[in-house]
């Protein structure tokens, strides 16, 4: 089953105004995803709102980035201008992604959606937030300018840029195409992805249609080596946040 989402971030691609939309494709086969693929049309290395702690230039300064995933191999990124114009420069034809080594929740850097405030999420209630990377104070921790739709969330941890994409559930179903390439992108390259009660996301749920996802209070995607310790968190916060 292949699970296509045209545009997520619709409402940024609506604005016109270079904000960050992505375009992902999944394959699904028995229920595991097995291939994802996502391009990100405006996205650029020096866009301070994508990505304020970046210490190394692992990719061009080139406009768009491809970001591909297989089961056991990895994931992998690529300049998309490169790709559409047909010169692919090397060394940087292709680069592997790994999650970031962060393992202090403290000094994460937290992906949430545009519509959702950070004081509607669980962390909220151990730190504030700041979006400002030259000035987080104690007891607070940065959060990533917020972009639309949730695949470019996924991207930022899978690439390293972010540590944590959390997202409230607020209905009932979601659909598999706004998750399912971002869980395998993240995933091969190190990271975990979850629903809040610590479950793997369950593809083959929708029996009739394979095109709903019925996660437990939200989703929590990580580098991994944080995600333990969120789950401990949201599991305190619970009965407070979600009640």
């Amino acid at each position: 089953m292949q699970l296509l989402d045209p545009i997520d971030g619709t409402r940024g691609f609506v604005k016109g105004n270079k904000a960050l939309f992505v375009v992902g494709l999944a394959l699904v086969v028995d229920g595991e995803i097995v291939l994802g693929d996502m391009g990100c049309p405006h996205w650029q290395e020096s866009n301070k709102c994508i990505n304020g702690v970046q210490e190394e230039k692992s990719i061009p300064s080139e406009t768009g980035l491809l970001m591909v995933s297989h089961i056991g191999c990895g994931t992998w990124t690529r300049s998309l201008s490169s790709v559409l114009n047909g010169t692919p420069k090397i060394p940087y034809s292709w680069t592997r992604c790994f999650v970031d080594g962060c393992s202090v929740v403290a000094q994460a850097r937290f992906c949430i959606i545009e519509s959702e405030p950070w004081e509607a999420l669980p962390p909220s209630a151990f730190f504030t937030s700041t979006t400002n990377v030259d000035s987080v104070g104690e007891g607070q921790v940065l959060v990533l300018k917020p972009s639309c739709g949730s695949l470019c969330k996924y991207l930022l941890v899978a690439s390293g840029r972010g540590s944590v994409f959390i997202q409230r559930q607020k209905e009932k179903v979601i659909k598999a195409w706004d998750h399912a390439v971002g869980i395998i992108c993240v995933l091969e390259a190190g990271g975990r992805a979850t629903d809040w009660k610590g479950n793997q996301v369950d593809l083959a749920a929708d029996e009739a249609g394979r095109r709903s996802i019925y996660p437990q209070d939200g989703f929590l995607v990580s580098n991994g080596k944080l995600h333990n310790q969120l789950l401990e968190l949201i599991s305190s916060t619970s009965s407070t946040v979600l009640g």
